[in-house]
């Protein structure tokens, strides 16, 4: 029975220094001239070798002896500072491999949205290779060294095979306009490559105050709905978020297939909500013409005054971490009042408009991510709240470490959820003992 052939490669520099750490891929190449990948994680030493028995089977062997049809190969080898390199042989020549790895130049990418704002934290990897001597495309595994992230600027910079034509891939989770642009692999080129692409959203936001101090209030919940009690096929879900340190928020709408949606004001946890159609549905264009901001500057709110504590249990009677407690107040009188808002709204085309808007208060809102064992805390405003609990992941997913990242969708939940009812009074604290509601996970969503 014939023994696997020995692959000994030697990677080296142009210089002739040895490449530690680099990365080895193989391919058997089968008739008319597909690949066939072996499976195996191999890099190089601190000399820069490989030596590895490949997985190869018996049967494929004597064949290839009885018949004097030698196998051929494709070794690749990768360095994220020493470049690529590869090479075609057969059987015989696996044992005495030299590739000196090297780059043809360096393709920069330059990724804006359509504001022309810098797109940071974007990921992608060079996920395909065309080499002249091979029929078909070389599929590239994932290698994590090999995903590459836009920085601040949104730049990222791309090292280049020698004689190959290598296509990018974004990955992750993408701005919807980079999905509609760049569905499938593009080839690069050395040099830069300029991306501006459209959000494909509408872009809500404000700074919450406390309406006696005007100072910033921090940490607060937003929700973005669609029209309140109204129901909307194409978009079943709210949208949340928290203020950061100074009070500011941003959140989103994306679009839908089905046609313009027309996004309502927002949901503040400390105090009442404010909603408003902001112009009539027969007066709304599509969101894919332009993409736009909606800023509402300061929205002064009654601070909490009372907390509601308690603890997430699962159907085993267990605590679940991490999952969103979210509670909606019941309608009072004073949340009849109307009152009016000012509006500017900004398009990536340029165009600028201050809406005028009567708008009045509906239900309060407030949410809260459970800790790793189960336990909230809550800030409210006093009064009658309703109160549920939301997963963060499906049951054949993994138990997350931490809370979503924010913004997220909150989905809409089964019909026989409960609501959990309770009373609280100004400067109380009451306990509740919450159980984790049916239905999809919280998600989170990206649109920078």
């Amino acid at each position: 029975m014939p023994s696997s052939p020995v692959l000994h490669v030697r990677a080296v520099t142009r210089e002739g220094r040895p490449v530690k750490d680099a990365q080895i891929l193989v391919w058997r190449i089968i008739p008319a001239g597909a690949l066939k990948p072996l499976l195996g994680n191999w890099s190089t030493s601190e000399t820069g070798e490989l030596r590895t028995q490949l997985p190869l089977p018996s049967e494929l062997l004597t064949v290839a002896r009885e018949s004097q049809t030698p196998l051929r190969f494709l070794v690749l080898a990768w360095h994220p500072q020493a470049g690529w390199a590869w090479s075609v042989a057969r059987q015989d020549a696996l044992q005495n491999m030299k590739l000196t790895l090297a780059l043809a130049g360096q393709c920069t990418w330059t990724v804006q949205n359509c504001f022309g704002e810098p797109a940071k934290g974007l990921m992608g990897r060079i996920v395909q290779l065309r080499i002249p001597e091979i029929a078909t495309p070389i599929p590239l595994p994932q290698m994590p060294e090999a995903i590459l992230q836009t920085n601040a600027e949104g730049k990222l910079t791309v090292g280049l095979p020698v004689g190959v034509t290598a296509y990018w891939a974004w990955g992750g989770e993408l701005p919807a306009g980079m999905h509609w642009r760049f569905h499938e692999p593009v080839p690069l080129n050395v040099g830069e490559q300029r991306v501006r692409y459209h959000l494909g959203t509408r872009e809500v936001r404000g700074r919450l105050v406390d309406a006696r101090t005007h100072q910033p209030l921090r940490g607060e919940a937003v929700l973005l709905h669609t029209q309140p009690h109204v129901f909307f096929q194409c978009v079943p879900t709210a949208y949340l978020t928290l203020t950061d340190a100074q009070g500011w928020f941003t959140l989103y709408l994306p679009p839908e297939p089905t046609g313009p949606v027309i996004p309502t004001l927002c949901r503040f946890s400390s105090g009442a909500e404010l909603w408003a159609s902001l112009i009539p549905l027969d007066a709304r264009p599509p969101v894919q013409a332009a993409c736009e901001r909606w800023d509402l500057g300061e929205v002064a709110l009654s601070a909490p005054d009372a907390f509601m504590v308690g603890e997430v249990r699962g159907s085993n009677g267990k605590p679940v971490p991490f999952a969103l407690v979210a509670g909606q107040q019941k309608q009072s009188e004073a949340q009849t009042r109307f009152t009016e808002i000012t509006c500017k709204v900004t398009t990536c085309a340029g165009v600028r408009r201050t809406l005028q808007q009567r708008i009045r208060p509906s239900r309060a809102f407030a949410c809260a991510f459970a800790d790793g064992q189960g336990r909230f805390r809550l800030s409210v405003r006093a009064g009658d709240w309703w109160l549920r609990a939301y997963p963060v992941h499906l049951p054949n997913e993994p138990a997350p470490t931490s809370s979503p990242p924010l913004p997220c969708r909150i989905p809409s939940v089964s019909v026989d959820t409960q609501w959990t009812a309770t009373r609280v009074n100004a400067g109380q604290t009451v306990k509740v003992q919450l159980s984790l509601s049916a239905g999809m996970p919280v998600r989170p969503i990206r649109v920078s």
